[in-house]
């Protein structure tokens, strides 16, 4: 189906994705409303600008993708999973993120409002200046993450491994965490977001 090694303003509307890998191809202001990629690995691909309303990416490997300012209204990402890609400015806002795996990456200012990673384990990945609101982290490991900025209002973090997160720039006090836990660092924000003086 794909001939070339990059496409930019074409309308892939309803196209069922035949190939088992897509390889190094660029995606510039495309359409992919409908479209079928479920199953399929994508390596070292990158979507900049691009929409995948109702889109079935559902078991889809993506490794080393970029995901430049795109959009993902109702697509469909069941036990879809996410390697080291660069999700910058894009929204998975209304998304089906069920049974979906993020390991390390770059998502900052990305849109997760409401998504459920609840067990998940999501190590390394940059989560700065990202719309994380009514999010759940519940027993979630997310050693290493960078939260610096996020929105965090009413998401939960109950019982999560925080231990190593950049948490500045946050309102801590609009999150759930009770049982996580955290390292000496993170306790003085804590204890600061409570308005102690904290003195060491």
């Amino acid at each position: 189906m794909f001939t070339e090694k990059t496409y930019e303003n074409v309308d892939f509307r309803d196209a069922e994705i035949l190939e088992e890998k897509l390889v190094g191809l660029t995606f510039i202001r495309c359409g992919f409303q409908g479209a079928d990629f479920a199953g399929i690995t994508l390596e070292n691909c990158r979507f900049e600008r691009c929409g995948f309303q109702g889109a079935n990416l559902s078991g889809i490997t993506a490794k080393g993708c970029g995901f430049i300012a795109c959009s993902f209204p109702y697509a469909g990402l069941f036990g879809a999973e996410f390697r080291d890609c660069k999700m910058l400015g894009s929204s998975l806002a209304s998304a089906n993120l069920t049974a979906f795996t993020v390991s390390g990456g770059d998502w900052r200012m990305t849109s997760l409002p409401e998504a459920d990673f609840s067990g998940r384990k999501m190590e390394g990945i940059r989560f700065c200046e990202s719309d994380l609101r009514g999010c759940r982290f519940d027993r979630a490991v997310l050693r290493g993450c960078d939260f610096t900025g996020s929105d965090i209002r009413g998401a939960s973090f109950l019982s999560a491994d925080l231990r190593g997160c950049v948490l500045e720039r946050l309102s801590l006090l609009d999150g759930k965490f009770k049982g996580a836990k955290i390292d000496l660092r993170q306790a003085v924000l804590f204890a600061e977001a409570l308005g102690l003086r904290v003195d060491v």
